[in-house]
Protein backbone atom coordinates (compact mmCIF):
# COMPACT_ATOMS: atom_id res chain seq x y z
CA UNK A 1 0.00 0.00 0.00
CA UNK A 2 2.87 2.38 0.78
CA UNK A 3 4.30 1.74 -2.68
CA UNK A 4 1.13 2.92 -4.45
CA UNK A 5 1.48 6.66 -3.64
CA UNK A 6 5.16 6.54 -4.62
CA UNK A 7 4.27 4.92 -7.93
CA UNK A 8 1.57 7.52 -8.54
CA UNK A 9 3.99 10.37 -7.73
CA UNK A 10 6.59 8.88 -10.07
CA UNK A 11 3.98 8.68 -12.84
CA UNK A 12 3.02 12.34 -12.37
CA UNK A 13 6.68 13.33 -12.37
CA UNK A 14 7.27 11.43 -15.61
CA UNK A 15 4.30 13.15 -17.29
CA UNK A 16 5.61 16.53 -16.08
CA UNK A 17 9.01 15.78 -17.62
CA UNK A 18 7.36 14.73 -20.88
CA UNK A 19 5.29 17.94 -20.90
CA UNK A 20 8.40 20.08 -20.29
CA UNK A 21 10.28 18.32 -23.09
CA UNK A 22 7.36 18.72 -25.48
CA UNK A 23 7.07 22.40 -24.59
CA UNK A 24 10.73 22.95 -25.45
CA UNK A 25 10.24 21.19 -28.79
CA UNK A 26 7.10 23.20 -29.58
CA UNK A 27 8.74 26.54 -28.76
CA UNK A 28 11.77 25.57 -30.88
CA UNK A 29 9.52 24.71 -33.82
CA UNK A 30 7.65 27.99 -33.38
CA UNK A 31 10.94 29.89 -33.46
CA UNK A 32 12.23 27.98 -36.51
CA UNK A 33 8.94 28.77 -38.25
CA UNK A 34 9.38 32.52 -37.55
CA UNK A 35 6.26 32.75 -35.39
CA UNK A 36 8.00 35.07 -32.94
CA UNK A 37 9.33 37.31 -35.72
CA UNK A 38 6.09 37.75 -37.66
CA UNK A 39 2.97 39.82 -37.26
CA UNK A 40 -0.35 38.04 -36.65
CA UNK A 41 -0.51 37.04 -40.29
CA UNK A 42 -1.06 33.29 -40.25
CA UNK A 43 -4.85 33.37 -40.70
CA UNK A 44 -7.44 36.17 -40.97
CA UNK A 45 -9.00 35.20 -37.60
CA UNK A 46 -5.71 35.43 -35.72
CA UNK A 47 -5.77 39.16 -35.00
CA UNK A 48 -9.43 38.95 -33.91
CA UNK A 49 -8.58 36.24 -31.38
CA UNK A 50 -5.71 38.34 -30.04
CA UNK A 51 -7.67 41.60 -29.79
CA UNK A 52 -10.70 39.93 -28.17
CA UNK A 53 -8.49 38.39 -25.49
CA UNK A 54 -6.72 41.71 -24.99
CA UNK A 55 -10.07 43.46 -24.55
CA UNK A 56 -10.97 41.08 -21.73
CA UNK A 57 -7.58 41.75 -20.11
CA UNK A 58 -8.12 45.50 -20.31
CA UNK A 59 -11.66 45.21 -18.98
CA UNK A 60 -10.35 43.41 -15.90
CA UNK A 61 -7.34 45.65 -15.33
CA UNK A 62 -9.54 48.71 -15.83
CA UNK A 63 -11.65 47.67 -12.86
CA UNK A 64 -14.76 46.76 -14.91
CA UNK A 65 -15.41 50.44 -15.71
CA UNK A 66 -18.68 50.02 -17.67
CA UNK A 67 -21.11 47.34 -18.67
CA UNK A 68 -19.37 44.71 -20.85
CA UNK A 69 -21.31 45.76 -23.95
CA UNK A 70 -20.54 49.46 -23.54
CA UNK A 71 -16.86 48.72 -22.92
CA UNK A 72 -16.66 46.41 -25.95
CA UNK A 73 -18.23 49.02 -28.23
CA UNK A 74 -15.81 51.72 -27.07
CA UNK A 75 -12.93 49.26 -27.46
CA UNK A 76 -14.06 48.44 -31.00
CA UNK A 77 -13.81 52.11 -31.96
CA UNK A 78 -10.11 51.98 -31.10
CA UNK A 79 -9.33 48.40 -32.15
CA UNK A 80 -12.03 47.19 -34.58
CA UNK A 81 -11.16 43.51 -34.71
CA UNK A 82 -13.29 42.12 -31.86
CA UNK A 83 -15.21 38.93 -32.43
CA UNK A 84 -16.71 38.01 -29.08
CA UNK A 85 -19.61 35.66 -29.74
CA UNK A 86 -18.34 34.43 -33.09
CA UNK A 87 -16.42 31.81 -31.14
CA UNK A 88 -16.81 30.54 -27.63
CA UNK A 89 -15.41 32.73 -24.84
CA UNK A 90 -13.00 30.24 -23.29
CA UNK A 91 -9.88 30.99 -25.37
CA UNK A 92 -10.34 34.74 -25.06
CA UNK A 93 -10.94 34.60 -21.30
CA UNK A 94 -7.87 32.37 -21.04
CA UNK A 95 -5.81 34.92 -22.99
CA UNK A 96 -7.04 37.73 -20.78
CA UNK A 97 -6.14 35.90 -17.57
CA UNK A 98 -2.77 34.85 -19.00
CA UNK A 99 -1.95 38.47 -19.79
CA UNK A 100 -2.75 39.46 -16.21
CA UNK A 101 0.24 37.34 -15.19
CA UNK A 102 2.59 37.71 -18.15
CA UNK A 103 3.35 40.71 -20.41
CA UNK A 104 1.10 41.64 -23.31
CA UNK A 105 3.39 40.64 -26.13
CA UNK A 106 3.65 38.38 -29.14
CA UNK A 107 6.08 36.05 -27.38
CA UNK A 108 3.87 35.74 -24.32
CA UNK A 109 0.70 34.80 -26.19
CA UNK A 110 2.56 32.37 -28.45
CA UNK A 111 4.00 30.62 -25.40
CA UNK A 112 0.40 30.14 -24.25
CA UNK A 113 -0.36 28.50 -27.60
CA UNK A 114 2.72 26.32 -27.16
CA UNK A 115 1.58 25.25 -23.69
CA UNK A 116 -1.80 24.18 -25.09
CA UNK A 117 -0.14 22.03 -27.77
CA UNK A 118 2.37 20.56 -25.32
CA UNK A 119 -0.46 19.76 -22.88
CA UNK A 120 -2.33 17.93 -25.65
CA UNK A 121 0.82 15.98 -26.47
CA UNK A 122 1.36 15.10 -22.81
CA UNK A 123 -2.25 13.93 -22.44
CA UNK A 124 -1.84 11.81 -25.57
CA UNK A 125 1.30 10.36 -23.97
CA UNK A 126 -0.79 9.34 -20.94
CA UNK A 127 -3.40 7.67 -23.15
CA UNK A 128 -0.87 5.70 -25.19
CA UNK A 129 1.28 4.75 -22.18
CA UNK A 130 -1.69 3.20 -20.41
CA UNK A 131 -2.21 0.83 -23.35
CA UNK A 132 1.04 0.45 -25.27
CA UNK A 133 3.91 1.42 -22.99
CA UNK A 134 6.34 4.28 -22.45
CA UNK A 135 8.30 4.04 -25.71
CA UNK A 136 5.35 4.26 -28.07
CA UNK A 137 3.74 6.90 -25.85
CA UNK A 138 6.78 9.14 -26.17
CA UNK A 139 6.92 8.48 -29.91
CA UNK A 140 3.25 9.43 -30.33
CA UNK A 141 3.50 12.58 -28.23
CA UNK A 142 6.53 13.88 -30.15
CA UNK A 143 4.89 12.96 -33.45
CA UNK A 144 1.80 14.99 -32.53
CA UNK A 145 3.68 18.25 -31.90
CA UNK A 146 5.77 17.67 -35.07
CA UNK A 147 2.80 17.25 -37.45
CA UNK A 148 3.06 20.29 -39.79
CA UNK A 149 -0.65 21.10 -39.46
CA UNK A 150 -0.29 21.20 -35.67
CA UNK A 151 2.86 23.30 -35.99
CA UNK A 152 1.15 25.82 -38.27
CA UNK A 153 -1.65 26.65 -35.86
CA UNK A 154 0.53 26.47 -32.77
CA UNK A 155 2.40 29.39 -34.34
CA UNK A 156 -0.83 31.40 -34.47
CA UNK A 157 -3.30 32.74 -31.93
CA UNK A 158 -6.11 30.37 -32.88
CA UNK A 159 -8.80 28.39 -31.07
CA UNK A 160 -8.30 25.03 -32.80
CA UNK A 161 -5.53 23.81 -30.50
CA UNK A 162 -7.52 24.43 -27.32
CA UNK A 163 -10.59 22.81 -28.86
CA UNK A 164 -8.47 19.75 -29.72
CA UNK A 165 -7.20 19.56 -26.12
CA UNK A 166 -10.73 19.40 -24.71
CA UNK A 167 -11.80 17.00 -27.48
CA UNK A 168 -9.04 14.65 -26.33
CA UNK A 169 -10.08 15.06 -22.68
CA UNK A 170 -13.68 14.26 -23.63
CA UNK A 171 -12.61 11.23 -25.66
CA UNK A 172 -10.60 9.83 -22.74
CA UNK A 173 -13.42 10.52 -20.27
CA UNK A 174 -15.91 8.61 -22.40
CA UNK A 175 -13.40 5.79 -22.74
CA UNK A 176 -13.35 5.51 -18.96
CA UNK A 177 -17.14 5.51 -18.94
CA UNK A 178 -17.20 2.60 -21.37
CA UNK A 179 -15.00 0.63 -18.99
CA UNK A 180 -16.59 1.71 -15.69
CA UNK A 181 -20.19 2.50 -16.71
CA UNK A 182 -20.04 5.03 -13.87
CA UNK A 183 -22.09 8.22 -14.06
CA UNK A 184 -19.12 10.27 -12.82
CA UNK A 185 -17.12 9.44 -15.96
CA UNK A 186 -20.13 10.30 -18.11
CA UNK A 187 -20.42 13.62 -16.31
CA UNK A 188 -16.72 14.28 -16.91
CA UNK A 189 -17.30 13.66 -20.61
CA UNK A 190 -20.13 16.20 -20.55
CA UNK A 191 -17.94 18.76 -18.79
CA UNK A 192 -15.09 18.41 -21.30
CA UNK A 193 -17.53 18.47 -24.22
CA UNK A 194 -19.00 21.69 -22.82
CA UNK A 195 -15.54 23.22 -22.54
CA UNK A 196 -14.75 22.26 -26.14
CA UNK A 197 -17.99 23.87 -27.33
CA UNK A 198 -17.18 26.98 -25.28
CA UNK A 199 -13.94 27.26 -27.25
CA UNK A 200 -15.58 27.00 -30.69
CA UNK A 201 -18.58 25.46 -32.35
CA UNK A 202 -16.61 22.54 -33.82
CA UNK A 203 -16.78 21.03 -30.35
CA UNK A 204 -20.44 20.20 -31.04
CA UNK A 205 -19.09 17.21 -33.00
CA UNK A 206 -18.64 15.54 -29.60
CA UNK A 207 -22.42 15.16 -29.41
CA UNK A 208 -22.05 12.35 -31.95
CA UNK A 209 -19.21 10.59 -30.14
CA UNK A 210 -21.29 8.51 -27.64
CA UNK A 211 -23.39 6.85 -30.34
CA UNK A 212 -20.34 5.76 -32.34
CA UNK A 213 -18.46 4.70 -29.21
CA UNK A 214 -21.33 2.55 -27.96
CA UNK A 215 -21.63 0.97 -31.40
CA UNK A 216 -17.91 0.19 -31.72
CA UNK A 217 -17.70 -1.17 -28.18
CA UNK A 218 -20.84 -3.30 -28.52
CA UNK A 219 -22.46 -1.58 -25.56
CA UNK A 220 -25.56 -0.07 -27.09
CA UNK A 221 -27.43 -1.28 -24.02
CA UNK A 222 -25.95 1.72 -22.15
CA UNK A 223 -28.33 3.97 -24.09
CA UNK A 224 -31.02 2.79 -21.70
CA UNK A 225 -28.92 3.35 -18.58
CA UNK A 226 -29.28 6.62 -16.61
CA UNK A 227 -25.48 7.07 -16.05
CA UNK A 228 -24.98 7.82 -19.75
CA UNK A 229 -27.32 10.79 -19.64
CA UNK A 230 -25.43 12.52 -16.82
CA UNK A 231 -23.30 14.00 -19.60
CA UNK A 232 -26.22 16.19 -20.65
CA UNK A 233 -26.26 18.20 -17.42
CA UNK A 234 -23.33 20.60 -18.16
CA UNK A 235 -24.10 20.61 -21.89
CA UNK A 236 -27.70 21.76 -21.37
CA UNK A 237 -26.79 24.26 -18.65
CA UNK A 238 -23.87 25.96 -20.40
CA UNK A 239 -23.11 24.79 -23.95
CA UNK A 240 -26.63 24.95 -25.40
CA UNK A 241 -27.34 28.56 -24.25
CA UNK A 242 -23.99 29.70 -25.60
CA UNK A 243 -24.51 27.99 -28.94
CA UNK A 244 -27.92 29.62 -29.27
CA UNK A 245 -26.33 33.03 -28.70
CA UNK A 246 -23.42 32.29 -31.02
CA UNK A 247 -25.58 31.01 -33.86
CA UNK A 248 -27.59 34.25 -33.77
CA UNK A 249 -24.32 36.18 -34.08
CA UNK A 250 -23.11 34.03 -36.98
CA UNK A 251 -26.26 34.15 -39.09
CA UNK A 252 -25.67 36.05 -42.31
CA UNK A 253 -21.97 36.85 -41.83
CA UNK A 254 -20.79 34.29 -44.39
CA UNK A 255 -22.13 32.06 -47.13
CA UNK A 256 -22.20 28.44 -45.93
CA UNK A 257 -22.30 25.53 -48.33
CA UNK A 258 -23.84 22.12 -47.56
CA UNK A 259 -21.34 19.88 -45.81
CA UNK A 260 -21.71 17.10 -48.36
CA UNK A 261 -20.45 19.52 -51.02
CA UNK A 262 -16.98 19.16 -49.52
CA UNK A 263 -17.17 15.44 -48.75
CA UNK A 264 -14.16 14.30 -50.84
CA UNK A 265 -11.94 17.03 -49.40
CA UNK A 266 -13.20 16.36 -45.87
CA UNK A 267 -12.53 12.64 -46.22
CA UNK A 268 -9.01 13.19 -47.50
CA UNK A 269 -8.23 15.55 -44.62
CA UNK A 270 -9.60 13.04 -42.12
CA UNK A 271 -7.62 10.00 -43.28
CA UNK A 272 -4.38 11.93 -43.80
CA UNK A 273 -4.26 13.61 -40.40
CA UNK A 274 -0.67 12.39 -39.96
CA UNK A 275 0.17 12.18 -43.66
CA UNK A 276 -0.40 9.78 -46.55
CA UNK A 277 2.70 7.75 -45.81
CA UNK A 278 1.56 6.60 -42.39
CA UNK A 279 -2.07 5.91 -43.37
CA UNK A 280 -1.57 2.13 -43.88
CA UNK A 281 -0.02 1.76 -40.42
CA UNK A 282 -2.76 3.60 -38.55
CA UNK A 283 -5.46 1.75 -40.49
CA UNK A 284 -3.71 -1.46 -39.44
CA UNK A 285 -4.05 -0.21 -35.88
CA UNK A 286 -7.76 0.34 -36.41
CA UNK A 287 -8.11 -3.24 -37.64
CA UNK A 288 -6.12 -4.58 -34.68
CA UNK A 289 -8.06 -2.73 -31.97
CA UNK A 290 -11.59 -2.60 -33.39
CA UNK A 291 -11.81 -5.88 -35.28
CA UNK A 292 -9.13 -8.44 -34.43
CA UNK A 293 -9.04 -7.68 -30.68
CA UNK A 294 -12.33 -5.93 -30.18
CA UNK A 295 -13.50 -8.02 -27.22
CA UNK A 296 -10.26 -7.53 -25.31
CA UNK A 297 -9.71 -3.87 -26.18
CA UNK A 298 -10.44 -1.17 -23.63
CA UNK A 299 -12.95 1.59 -24.20
CA UNK A 300 -10.16 3.94 -25.32
CA UNK A 301 -10.12 2.47 -28.81
CA UNK A 302 -13.86 2.63 -29.35
CA UNK A 303 -13.85 6.21 -28.09
CA UNK A 304 -10.92 7.21 -30.32
CA UNK A 305 -12.57 5.74 -33.41
CA UNK A 306 -15.80 7.43 -32.40
CA UNK A 307 -14.08 10.82 -32.24
CA UNK A 308 -12.80 10.41 -35.80
CA UNK A 309 -16.21 9.33 -37.10
CA UNK A 310 -18.04 12.05 -35.15
CA UNK A 311 -15.68 14.69 -36.57
CA UNK A 312 -16.23 13.46 -40.13
CA UNK A 313 -20.02 13.18 -39.85
CA UNK A 314 -20.44 16.51 -38.08
CA UNK A 315 -18.53 18.42 -40.76
CA UNK A 316 -20.33 16.48 -43.48
CA UNK A 317 -23.73 17.49 -42.10
CA UNK A 318 -23.20 21.08 -40.96
CA UNK A 319 -23.16 23.81 -43.63
CA UNK A 320 -19.90 25.76 -43.58
CA UNK A 321 -17.49 27.78 -45.68
CA UNK A 322 -15.57 24.55 -46.24
CA UNK A 323 -13.36 22.00 -44.46
CA UNK A 324 -10.01 23.37 -43.43
CA UNK A 325 -6.85 21.56 -42.29
CA UNK A 326 -6.96 23.30 -38.89
CA UNK A 327 -10.13 21.40 -37.96
CA UNK A 328 -8.26 18.09 -38.31
CA UNK A 329 -6.08 18.92 -35.29
CA UNK A 330 -9.03 17.68 -33.21
CA UNK A 331 -8.68 14.10 -34.47
CA UNK A 332 -4.90 13.97 -34.91
CA UNK A 333 -4.35 12.50 -31.40
CA UNK A 334 -6.88 9.73 -32.12
CA UNK A 335 -5.16 8.94 -35.44
CA UNK A 336 -1.79 8.76 -33.66
CA UNK A 337 -3.27 6.39 -31.08
CA UNK A 338 -4.17 3.95 -33.83
CA UNK A 339 -0.84 4.54 -35.54
CA UNK A 340 0.97 3.44 -32.38
CA UNK A 341 -1.32 0.40 -32.09
CA UNK A 342 -0.47 -0.45 -35.70
CA UNK A 343 3.24 -0.18 -34.97
CA UNK A 344 2.93 -2.58 -32.06
CA UNK A 345 0.84 -5.06 -34.03
CA UNK A 346 3.30 -5.08 -36.94
CA UNK A 347 6.15 -5.61 -34.48
CA UNK A 348 4.44 -8.71 -33.05
CA UNK A 349 4.23 -10.17 -36.55
CA UNK A 350 7.99 -9.99 -37.06
CA UNK A 351 9.98 -13.17 -36.40
CA UNK A 352 11.19 -13.55 -32.81
CA UNK A 353 14.69 -14.04 -34.22
CA UNK A 354 14.79 -10.30 -35.05
CA UNK A 355 15.08 -9.47 -31.34
CA UNK A 356 13.05 -8.82 -28.24
CA UNK A 357 9.61 -7.27 -28.57
CA UNK A 358 10.80 -3.84 -27.44
CA UNK A 359 13.50 -3.88 -30.14
CA UNK A 360 11.01 -4.90 -32.79
CA UNK A 361 8.64 -2.13 -31.71
CA UNK A 362 11.53 0.33 -31.79
CA UNK A 363 12.51 -0.79 -35.28
CA UNK A 364 8.97 -0.43 -36.66
CA UNK A 365 8.61 2.95 -34.92
CA UNK A 366 11.90 3.99 -36.52
CA UNK A 367 10.57 3.08 -39.95
CA UNK A 368 7.36 5.01 -39.23
CA UNK A 369 9.42 8.02 -38.14
CA UNK A 370 11.48 7.82 -41.33
CA UNK A 371 8.31 7.67 -43.43
CA UNK A 372 6.94 10.69 -41.60
CA UNK A 373 10.13 12.71 -42.00
CA UNK A 374 10.49 11.95 -45.70
CA UNK A 375 6.83 12.26 -46.73
CA UNK A 376 5.14 14.69 -44.35
CA UNK A 377 7.43 16.61 -42.03
CA UNK A 378 8.26 20.24 -42.63
CA UNK A 379 8.48 23.41 -40.57
CA UNK A 380 5.81 25.80 -41.91
CA UNK A 381 7.11 29.33 -42.22
CA UNK A 382 5.14 32.32 -41.03
CA UNK A 383 5.66 35.49 -43.07
CA UNK A 384 6.22 38.93 -41.61
CA UNK A 385 4.15 41.33 -43.70
CA UNK A 386 5.78 44.46 -42.32
CA UNK A 387 2.94 45.89 -40.24
CA UNK A 388 5.12 45.76 -37.13
CA UNK A 389 7.32 48.43 -38.71
CA UNK A 390 4.28 50.53 -39.60
CA UNK A 391 3.00 50.27 -36.02
CA UNK A 392 6.41 51.26 -34.65
CA UNK A 393 6.31 54.42 -36.79
CA UNK A 394 2.78 55.28 -35.70
CA UNK A 395 3.91 54.95 -32.10
CA UNK A 396 6.39 57.81 -32.50
CA UNK A 397 5.37 60.94 -30.51
CA UNK A 398 4.04 63.03 -33.45
CA UNK A 399 1.61 60.24 -34.41
CA UNK A 400 0.43 58.87 -31.09
CA UNK A 401 -3.28 58.68 -30.22
CA UNK A 402 -4.39 59.87 -33.67
CA UNK A 403 -7.23 58.73 -35.90
CA UNK A 404 -5.85 56.23 -38.41
CA UNK A 405 -7.58 54.81 -41.48
CA UNK A 406 -6.00 51.54 -42.62
CA UNK A 407 -6.76 50.36 -46.14
CA UNK A 408 -5.74 46.78 -46.81
CA UNK A 409 -7.33 43.37 -46.98
CA UNK A 410 -9.32 42.32 -43.92
CA UNK A 411 -6.37 40.36 -42.53
CA UNK A 412 -3.95 43.20 -43.31
CA UNK A 413 -6.12 45.63 -41.37
CA UNK A 414 -6.15 43.16 -38.50
CA UNK A 415 -2.35 42.94 -38.51
CA UNK A 416 -1.95 46.68 -38.02
CA UNK A 417 -4.68 46.82 -35.37
CA UNK A 418 -3.11 44.04 -33.32
CA UNK A 419 0.42 45.45 -33.69
CA UNK A 420 -0.67 48.87 -32.46
CA UNK A 421 -2.81 47.53 -29.62
CA UNK A 422 0.05 45.35 -28.43
CA UNK A 423 2.49 48.26 -28.29
CA UNK A 424 0.61 51.28 -27.03
CA UNK A 425 -0.95 52.43 -23.82
CA UNK A 426 -4.57 51.57 -24.42
CA UNK A 427 -6.83 53.16 -25.47
CA UNK A 428 -4.58 55.02 -27.87
CA UNK A 429 -5.14 55.37 -31.59
CA UNK A 430 -8.60 55.31 -33.06
CA UNK A 431 -8.23 52.88 -35.95
CA UNK A 432 -10.79 52.85 -38.74
CA UNK A 433 -10.93 50.02 -41.26
CA UNK A 434 -11.50 50.95 -44.89
CA UNK A 435 -13.44 47.70 -45.36
CA UNK A 436 -15.95 49.01 -42.77
CA UNK A 437 -15.83 52.80 -43.26
CA UNK A 438 -15.48 53.16 -47.04
CA UNK A 439 -17.51 50.10 -48.02
CA UNK A 440 -19.89 47.54 -46.62
CA UNK A 441 -19.63 43.75 -46.82
CA UNK A 442 -20.23 40.70 -44.68
CA UNK A 443 -17.64 38.86 -42.55
CA UNK A 444 -15.85 37.25 -45.51
CA UNK A 445 -16.12 40.20 -47.90
CA UNK A 446 -19.23 39.25 -49.85
CA UNK A 447 -22.14 41.59 -50.67
CA UNK A 448 -19.61 44.39 -51.19
CA UNK A 449 -21.06 47.91 -51.56
CA UNK A 450 -18.90 50.99 -52.05
CA UNK A 451 -20.05 53.89 -49.81
CA UNK A 452 -18.20 56.74 -51.60
CA UNK A 453 -17.92 57.12 -55.34
CA UNK A 454 -16.06 60.40 -55.91
CA UNK A 455 -12.82 61.84 -54.49
CA UNK A 456 -14.77 64.89 -53.30
CA UNK A 457 -17.20 62.82 -51.23
CA UNK A 458 -14.40 60.74 -49.75
CA UNK A 459 -12.30 63.78 -48.94
CA UNK A 460 -15.27 65.37 -47.19
CA UNK A 461 -15.62 62.27 -45.02
CA UNK A 462 -11.91 62.15 -44.17
CA UNK A 463 -11.89 65.81 -43.13
CA UNK A 464 -15.10 65.51 -41.12
CA UNK A 465 -13.74 62.83 -38.77
CA UNK A 466 -10.92 63.99 -39.15
CA UNK A 467 -8.69 61.13 -40.25
CA UNK A 468 -5.14 62.35 -39.69
CA UNK A 469 -3.20 59.30 -40.85
CA UNK A 470 -3.96 56.95 -43.73
CA UNK A 471 -2.16 53.62 -44.16
CA UNK A 472 -2.43 52.09 -47.63
CA UNK A 473 -1.24 48.57 -48.32
CA UNK A 474 -0.29 48.11 -51.97
CA UNK A 475 0.28 44.37 -52.24
CA UNK A 476 1.57 43.27 -55.61
CA UNK A 477 -0.57 40.61 -57.23
CA UNK A 478 -3.78 41.50 -55.40
CA UNK A 479 -6.53 43.33 -57.28
CA UNK A 480 -7.33 46.48 -55.30
CA UNK A 481 -10.92 47.06 -54.19
CA UNK A 482 -12.81 50.06 -55.59
CA UNK A 483 -12.60 51.88 -52.24
CA UNK A 484 -8.84 51.39 -52.17
CA UNK A 485 -8.45 52.78 -55.69
CA UNK A 486 -10.68 55.73 -54.80
CA UNK A 487 -8.64 56.48 -51.67
CA UNK A 488 -5.40 56.51 -53.67
CA UNK A 489 -7.04 58.74 -56.27
CA UNK A 490 -8.27 61.12 -53.58
CA UNK A 491 -4.77 61.53 -52.14
CA UNK A 492 -3.20 61.87 -55.61
CA UNK A 493 -5.63 64.65 -56.59
CA UNK A 494 -4.92 66.73 -53.46
CA UNK A 495 -1.12 66.60 -53.05
CA UNK A 496 -1.13 69.92 -51.20
CA UNK A 497 -3.24 68.42 -48.40
CA UNK A 498 -1.15 65.30 -47.78
CA UNK A 499 2.36 64.44 -46.62
CA UNK A 500 3.97 61.05 -47.22
CA UNK A 501 5.49 60.25 -43.83
CA UNK A 502 6.58 56.65 -44.28
CA UNK A 503 7.15 53.90 -46.84
CA UNK A 504 7.71 50.31 -45.79
CA UNK A 505 8.39 47.14 -47.76
CA UNK A 506 5.76 44.47 -47.38
CA UNK A 507 6.70 40.82 -46.99
CA UNK A 508 4.70 37.81 -47.99
CA UNK A 509 4.49 35.76 -51.14
CA UNK A 510 3.75 38.94 -53.08
CA UNK A 511 6.05 41.88 -52.44
CA UNK A 512 4.48 45.27 -52.06
CA UNK A 513 4.64 48.60 -50.27
CA UNK A 514 2.85 50.04 -47.27
CA UNK A 515 2.62 53.84 -47.21
CA UNK A 516 1.58 56.24 -44.46
CA UNK A 517 0.05 59.59 -45.43
CA UNK A 518 -0.76 62.48 -43.10
CA UNK A 519 -3.62 64.93 -43.65
CA UNK A 520 -2.04 68.29 -42.87
CA UNK A 521 -5.19 70.14 -41.79
CA UNK A 522 -6.16 67.39 -39.35
CA UNK A 523 -3.03 67.69 -37.23
CA UNK A 524 -3.91 68.23 -33.59
CA UNK A 525 -7.67 68.38 -34.16
CA UNK A 526 -9.80 66.19 -31.83
CA UNK A 527 -11.90 63.53 -33.51
CA UNK A 528 -15.50 64.32 -34.25
CA UNK A 529 -18.43 61.95 -34.45
CA UNK A 530 -17.55 58.48 -35.68
CA UNK A 531 -20.28 56.26 -37.11
CA UNK A 532 -19.48 52.58 -37.70
CA UNK A 533 -22.21 50.54 -39.35
CA UNK A 534 -22.15 46.82 -38.46
CA UNK A 535 -25.21 45.32 -40.17
CA UNK A 536 -23.90 41.75 -40.34
CA UNK A 537 -22.42 41.20 -36.88
CA UNK A 538 -23.75 43.61 -34.25
CA UNK A 539 -26.69 44.38 -36.57
CA UNK A 540 -26.68 48.02 -35.57
CA UNK A 541 -24.23 50.92 -35.80
CA UNK A 542 -21.81 52.16 -33.18
CA UNK A 543 -21.78 55.94 -32.75
CA UNK A 544 -18.88 57.44 -30.85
Amino acid sequence: MAAAPRKHAASIARVAVVFAALLLIVVLLQALGNAYGSDFSGYPDESAHFITGLMIHDYITGGFPHSPVKFAEAYYVHYPKIAFGMWGPLLHVGEGVWELIFPVSRASILVLMAIITAATGALLYVAIASELGFGLALFGAVLFVAVPNVQSYTGMVMADGLCALFDLCAMMAFARFLDSENWKDSLRFGIYATLAILVKGNGVALALLPAFALLFSGKLRLLLRPPLWAALIPVVLFAVPWQYFSIKMLLGIHEPYPGWFFLPRLTVLTVTAVGWGLLPIWLFGVYDRLIANRKRASGLWASAAALICAFWLFHALVPSAGPEPRYVIAITPAAILFLCAGIRRIATLLPASTGRETRRIGAVAGVAALIFVTTAFSIPQKINHGFDQVAARLEEPPFQDRVVLVCSSGDGEGMLISELAMRERRPGHIILRATKMLARSNWIGLHYVELYTTPQDLMKFLESVPVELVVIDDETGRTPRPDQMLLKQTIAESPDKWDLVGTFPQGGSQSGTIRIYRLKDASGRPPGKIHIDLPYTLRRPIDW
